[in-house]
């Protein structure tokens, strides 16, 4: 069983950061459980996803850990080599939940100059960092659709409706592009919190995405992608069809 909300030490400095009637009602918010994930809901008292609620719970939670930063360059490094690796050549591409931007400005690095890469992030100081739009992951702009050779998110964790934002990042992906997920400890179902609404096995996410994917690609593999410290980073490689 999860911990109550407020339990958690980063939730407890969140809520003082909240006004009381969010706090209130995130207390009484309800965790969706299944065999391999759990979910936190942000419902309306007609099952609606308070969309107002989630994004000024995580535009809060962004401002807070401004200064956290979950994978090192040595991660994206190597991704990078494992796209050169399988004949992608990277023009265009997004990585989602980027807090302070270093992801993007890591992968235009090492994967050369040619690679138009930037990033979504849903809190309104989005835009003081490279490379760095404010978005919703959960939305697409239709100019994305089929035009990146990869997308990317370690903060996949913080959606509220992970299916429709992982059919939404394949749309964009060309054909034989790449859509990559990193997995940890703190992706379990067990870490679930209102900051982190989603968390799931790997082998659950594995089955998500080819269930949601099935008529774009599949998962071809999971790799060893370095550590958080001294936590191992595996990464989810969902393949759009060539």
């Amino acid at each position: 069983m999860a911990k109550p909300i407020f339990q958690d030490g980063e939730m407890r400095r969140l809520a003082r950061r909240l006004e009381p009637e969010a706090v209130e009602r995130l207390g009484a918010a309800k965790v969706q459980e299944a065999e391999d994930f759990r979910l936190f809901r942000y419902d309306t008292p007609d099952s609606k996803v308070d969309i107002d609620l989630y994004r000024r719970l995580q535009t809060e939670a962004n401002k807070m850990k401004i200064g956290n930063q979950w994978v090192p360059e040595e991660h994206i490094q190597l991704l990078s080599a494992y796209l050169r690796a399988m004949g992608v050549q990277v023009a265009g591409g997004v990585c989602h939940g980027t807090r302070r931007g270093n992801e993007q400005v890591w992968f235009r690095k090492h994967l050369g100059s040619q690679a138009d890469v930037f990033g979504s992030e849903i809190s309104d100081n989005a835009t003081e960092f490279p490379h760095t739009i404010q978005w919703d992951f959960h939305d697409v702009d239709p100019a994305w659709i089929g035009q990146m050779e990869m997308v990317y998110s370690n903060s996949w964790d913080h959606a509220h409706d992970p299916e429709l934002a992982f059919s939404g990042w394949i749309s964009c992906l060309r054909p034989g592009g790449f859509l990559m997920l990193d997995h940890g400890w703190n992706y379990q179902p067990e870490w679930v919190t209102a900051m982190d609404p989603f968390g799931i096995s790997e082998a659950g996410l594995v089955a998500m995405l080819n269930r949601v994917g099935a008529d774009k690609g599949r998962v071809v593999e999971v790799i060893d992608g370095g550590s958080h410290k001294d936590m191992p980073i595996r990464t989810v490689m969902f393949r759009a069809d060539r």
